[in-house]
């Protein structure tokens, strides 16, 4: 007889909290946690240590304006402005600034001061012997070597479902989705502050907020003067 699979768990992929089908039986050693653990204080679906300043913390990083980051698009009255070089120039630069969007949303000031500081001044000087597509996946390639100089990203040292259990209440095992948070991470590499970005189900948002709680990173470092010091950031899982 064909087996049939009915369960459904919780998994990191790339950063994002995944309820995914699967064969195996749940975990139900597990208790279903639905509520901040001791030292976290709630509103809606935003999550935060009692003891942190959350002024600021909850970001919309959803674009680069959002952000603050005053980079605007480069637009031309007359099409035969378009192919000026520095015309050109202007709006590869502002295409690799938004291709690097997920780096930007760890440190958002900082990133931008870095882009400035070190990787605009390169892009002035690099020639502009390709089509504009090559050349924005090139430069893009070569800003993240020169950010990442600079400055690391946050990065995660466990695993959901493996290092923290992930229980998956039966009533729901045929809900499946995508649970995607943001995360502001301290110096130490704690989550400090948890949101729900777009949520599957109430109690399944919950539980993938509970689970993150115990999550640790890397934290993100600003290399500088033979350094590297830790700093707070966000990851965003989208």
């Amino acid at each position: 007889m064909q087996q049939r699979c009915l369960y459904y768990g919780a998994v990191l992929l790339g950063g994002l909290i995944a309820f995914v089908g699967g064969c195996a039986a749940p975990d139900r050693g597990v208790p279903v946690q639905t509520t901040p653990p001791p030292g976290w204080v709630e509103e809606g679906s935003r999550w935060w240590r009692a003891d942190l300043d959350t002024t600021g913390i909850f970001r919309n990083l959803a674009t680069l304006e959002a952000m603050g980051v005053r980079a605007k698009p480069v637009f031309v009255a007359d099409p035969r402005q378009a192919s000026q070089p520095e015309v050109l120039r202007d709006q590869v630069i502002h295409a690799v600034r938004q291709s690097l969007m997920p780096l930007y949303r760890n440190q958002p000031a900082f990133i931008d001061s870095l882009f400035e500081q070190y990787v605009v001044p390169r892009l002035r000087k690099a020639p502009l012997d390709a089509e504009p597509t090559a050349l924005i996946g090139r430069f893009k390639r070569e800003a993240y070597q020169i950010l990442r100089q600079h400055f690391l990203e946050p990065r995660t040292l466990l695993k959901l479902g493996q290092d923290i259990p992930v229980p998956y209440p039966d009533s729901l095992q045929e809900v499946q989705g995508k649970v995607r948070m943001q995360v502001y991470i301290d110096e130490e590499g704690r989550p400090a502050a948890i949101e729900v970005i777009d949520g599957v189900h109430p109690v399944l948002d919950r539980i993938a907020l509970r689970a993150l709680t115990d999550m640790r990173w890397q934290p993100a470092y600003l290399l500088r003067g033979g350094k590297s010091d830790p700093i707070p950031s966000w990851t965003r899982f989208s």
